[in-house]
């Protein structure tokens, strides 16, 4: 039974920077792309954000960094009005701010 790799069989024909290219564009299709939110989902955002902060409730967060998206979980210790985020601090006593614009999700 023949298994096809796709074009990593033709690697060994090709010259080092068509190579490297292949794997920069394979690399590239890799990253997703920050959310964009619209005014009322940041509303929404803000509105569970606080909540959690003024009851001292755990918060999930989905949020965009660098090229990829993470999840978080733990409780609201910090805002920064001129940065536009909010500092999370896990079980673990991890710290993280998220920048406001950068989360696409949150759950209480």
């Amino acid at each position: 039974m023949h298994h096809d790799r796709g074009s990593i069989k033709w690697a060994s024909l090709m010259l080092p920077e068509h190579v490297e290219a292949l794997q920069q564009i394979w690399q590239e299709s890799e990253h997703e792309q920050p959310p964009t939110i619209d005014e009322q989902q940041l509303e929404e955002h803000l509105f569970y954000l606080s909540q959690a902060y003024e009851e001292r409730l755990e918060v999930k967060v989905v949020y965009f960094k660098h090229t990829r998206y993470n999840e978080i979980t733990g409780k609201v210790i910090d805002w920064s009005r001129e940065q536009q985020a909010v500092r999370l601090q896990t079980k673990h006593d991890e710290r993280e701010w998220i920048k406001l614009k950068h989360i696409k999700q949150v759950t209480l």
